[in-house]
Parts: C-alpha cells; sequence; structure tokens
C-alpha cells in the first residue's frame, strides 16, 4: 500500500512541476515576445535548427508510422 501511495504522490509531483513549467513558458511568451524570440533564436544557435522530419532508426521502418504520415492503406 505505501508503494502505491508513493508512486501516486511522485507522479502527481511529476505532472505539477511540468503544469508549472508550462505556465512560466506561457507566461514568458505573453510578457516578453522578443525575450522569448531571443531564447529560440540562442537555443537554435546552440542545438541547430530541428529537423523538418522525423527520422526513425532504419530496423523499425515499416512497423511504425509517424502520427502525422498516417493513413488509410497504414493504420498503425
Amino acid at each position: 500500500m505505501t508503494e502505491v501511495l508513493n508512486d501516486a504522490i511522485a507522479d502527481y509531483e511529476h505532472k505539477q512541476f511540468w503544469q508549472e513549467v508550462n505556465e512560466r513558458v506561457e507566461q514568458v511568451q505573453r510578457e516578453n515576445p522578443e525575450g522569448w524570440t531571443g531564447y529560440l533564436t540562442e537555443r537554435e544557435m546552440i542545438l541547430g535548427s530541428a529537423p523538418r522530419t522525423r527520422r526513425i532508426a532504419s530496423e523499425w521502418e515499416g512497423l511504425i508510422t509517424i502520427p502525422e504520415e498516417k493513413n488509410e492503406t497504414h493504420p498503425r
């Protein structure tokens, strides 16, 4: 029983943490759009630009379909 409660508390704390992070990000975007743009520019300089497509390892090709690539002929 204690383990179940500990897991529930940890899950709750995890969700609370990310909820607060998301709220703070939205606040910065609203209140300081220039600062947010500067952050994104600096992040891109450090990490590089985001890939235009999602890539998967070759051994997974054909086994999974990326959500935006789904169609009627490939239901997964």
